[in-house]
């Protein structure tokens, strides 16, 4: 039999994901066993820098909080949410993972796509903002660059010649 109605001390709980999913441009859902309590406090230190958040629930919760039943998550579950940006949260629970060899992406939310463990781990290895804006604008400035250096290149030449040409008719 299932049940209809969630358990009043569980539904603080369920909006209080509610709200960190509404605050959130996406989601890792993250199998943490291993996790030691002094690595858990350094890896929320970290995500908190980079805009983000880690949560322990219940995964009955937060399909609750969802609202999407087709999400399987079983065992332990961590859930960290990327406020900053899509993908900077992500960054610092991967490099953390790596460095620590623990944890593994279970799945994972970006906007209201489900995203499975490979496309979350796809999109933490995507460049930061800062570095994409950077590329952007080496990419945009390049024509103006070449532009620029095959004008000065022109009237070099052409100061070269006159130059050459003065110092001919001087003689």
């Amino acid at each position: 039999m299932q049940r209809t109605s969630i358990n009043p001390s569980k539904t603080i709980r369920v909006e209080a994901l509610k709200q960190s999913l509404s605050e959130a441009k996406s989601v890792a859902v993250v199998d943490y066993k291993g996790l030691k309590v002094a690595q858990a406090t350094e890896l929320r230190k970290a995500l908190k820098v980079a805009g983000g958040e880690m949560k322990v629930e219940k995964n009955t919760l937060f399909k609750l909080a969802v609202g999407k039943n087709d999400l399987a998550l079983e065992g332990l579950s961590a859930f960290i949410f990327s406020k900053a940006d899509e993908v900077a949260a992500l960054k610092v629970l991967a490099d953390f993972m790596k460095k620590n060899t623990v944890g593994t992406f279970k799945a994972g939310l970006l906007g209201d796509r489900l995203l499975t463990a490979a496309e979350v781990e796809a999109l933490a290895k995507i460049p930061g903002k800062e570095i994409l804006a950077a590329k952007l604008v080496g990419l945009l400035n390049s024509p103006t660059s070449k532009l620029v250096y095959s004008l000065n290149f022109k009237l070099g030449q052409l100061v070269r010649v006159l130059d050459a040409i003065s110092k001919k008719g001087v003689n």
